[in-house]
Order: C-alpha cells, then structure tokens, then sequence
C-alpha cells in the first residue's frame, strides 16, 4: 500500500519530458520483445490492454486484418512510445495528457568540461549540485513494484497496472540515452546549472531548430533512414535485427546488471563524458560525419542493452 501511495502522490505532479524518438523506442521493444518468453508476452499484452480507455494506450493496439501475433508485437512496440504520445500540445484538449509525467524520463548527474579531453579541461563530475528529487532512477523500481503487484496483493487496479507497465516500456529506453542521464555544465549563464541534457547546447537554429539532445534522439533515422516504400514495422525490424547481430545478446550478456538501474545510467554518464561533447563538436553548426557515427555506433550498443535488459525485466516480473 505505501508504494502504491508513493506512486499515486507523483502521478499528480506535472512535469516536461523528453526522449529517443519513436523509431528507437520501438526497436529497443523489438528486441525485448523477442528476450521475452511467449506466456510472459500473453501476460504483458493482456495487462496492457487492461488501460483507462482514455490513457490514448489501448489505441494503439492495430485494428488491420494482420494475424493477432502480429498486431501484438506491434502493440507492445507502439506501447513503448506511449509516455511520449501523452506529452500535451499547446490547447491540448486529450485526456490522456494526464498521464504525461517530464522529469520521471531522465535523471541529471552534472559534469562540466571536454568529453575525452585529459587536460585542465578534462571531465569533472560535479556532485555539488543534486539532481531533481523525481527522477528516472526513482521511479522505475516505484513502477516494478507496482505493476507486478496483483490486486489480491496490494489492492492495484488492473488499469493503474498498466500504466505503470507502460511507463517502464519506456522509461528503461530512456535510461540508455546518454543525455538522458547528465547535464553538463559551462561557463554560460544559463548553463551554470546544466545544459538540460544538451537541449540547449543548439546545432542549428531557424525555422528547423536541432539541438544536440534531438540529434541524439533521431541518430538511429539518420544515420539508417527508412527506404522509400517501407513500412514502419519492417524498418523497426530491420534495424533490431542489424543491431542484434552487430550486438548479440551472448556477448553483452555479463554487462546485463539485472535491474541495477543506477549502473545502468552510470554508463550512459561516462559515455557522455568520454564522447558526446568533443572538442570538435561546436554550437551553430552539424556535427561531422565522424561524429555521426561514432554517435550511431554507441547508441546501437545502447539499444541492444536496453532491449535485452528489458526483456529480461519483464521475465522476471511476469515469468
């Protein structure tokens, strides 16, 4: 009952969010999907389908003609972009918009300096400053706890289940965005207290506004874009099986750390540290093509990890 209360105090308090686009949400479920045992795949969906019919969640269950193995997948796939799906628009009138929750999808371990640099401007980590009190690190263990609960437990409704259950789809995706574990600091007046995940630190400015955390977002789109005439769920699967081939689960199998979340977004820290913020990488300007893929090559490992850890998350919450 405690955690449910703590659960249930933070669903009230708004926030903003950011995360990996829909493309890489949905190839990190992909993967995880296929880690996951087939009566913890019926357990999974049917807990899903189990949402408030105006959470905007049981809507993304595909109504086509497809075999229903099929439009399940791409259920649990859509699933995992749902936390982004309730973020409001400006006047949105949706009532799944309740749902949105900004700060629970990253937490910020604050640094300052030149990633990779081994001078006086070297990396250094500033834990003077202290991250938000709600945060990705406190809320995935609140959200285990709580979607694997059955009411005959803890008096959790099937439909505050499945949100939780949706919120950790995405959530553990998120963690493994390197930005989406760190703030960095500068010099500049409104970088003293972080950068807010690179989201301002501004690649080009105009009508298309990219900025370093939404180029971090979309690596996957841009550095292997969809072909023309595909459709989505062949690119998602395209990509998930590239990147489990290039990383299969055998080989990352001892860097796994089972549901040790705080590892977990230690590594996306030191990865920031050491690559996302090189010398080279200015403001006002795209980053190199040797930027590109160095960025492409760890996020592809990050993917792998996030989809093989959730996988095996939902094993053992639902096995």
């Amino acid at each position: 009952m405690r955690t449910t209360l703590a659960l249930l105090a933070v669903l009230l308090v708004p926030q903003q969010s950011w995360a990996w686009n829909g493309t890489g949400h949905r190839v990190v479920a992909t993967i995880a999907w296929d880690s996951m045992t087939p009566a913890v795949r019926q357990r999974v969906i049917a807990l899903l389908e189990g949402a408030p019919r105006d959470a905007c969640l049981v809507d993304l269950m595909p109504a086509d003609s497809r075999p229903l193995a099929a439009r399940q997948r791409e259920f649990f796939e859509r699933a995992s972009t749902w936390a982004d799906i309730v973020r409001p628009g400006e006047n949105d009138p949706r009532p799944c918009t309740r749902f949105h929750r900004g700060e629970w999808h990253y937490i910020n371990s604050f640094w300052q300096g030149i990633s990779g640099a081994t001078g006086g401007d070297r990396p250094a980590d500033r834990p003077d400053i202290l991250p938000p009190v709600s945060n990705i690190l406190i809320q995935l263990p609140l959200l285990r706890s709580f979607a694997a609960c059955p009411t005959s437990q803890c008096g959790a409704a099937m439909a505050d289940r499945a949100v939780a259950l949706a919120w950790i789809l995405h959530l553990v995706g998120d963690l493994h965005q390197p930005l989406h574990t760190n703030a960095r600091i500068t010099s500049r007046q409104d970088e003293q207290k972080g950068d807010q995940g690179g989201n301002l630190f501004l690649l080009e400015a105009g009508d298309h506004v990219v900025r370093l955390h939404g180029y971090w977002d979309g690596i996957l789109d841009r550095s292997a874009p969809r072909n023309d005439n595909e459709a989505q769920s062949a690119y998602i699967a395209r990509l998930a099986a590239a990147i489990t081939r290039k990383h299969p689960r055998g080989a990352v199998r001892p860097q796994l750390r089972p549901a040790n979340y705080d590892a977990w977004a230690r590594e996306g820290f030191e990865t920031t540290k050491a690559f996302v913020y090189p010398a080279t990488l200015k403001r006002g300007e795209l980053p190199s093509h040797d930027y590109e893929a160095t960025a492409f090559t760890i996020a592809q490992e990050a993917i792998a990890k996030a989809g093989y850890r959730l996988g095996n998350l939902l094993n053992r919450m639902f096995g």
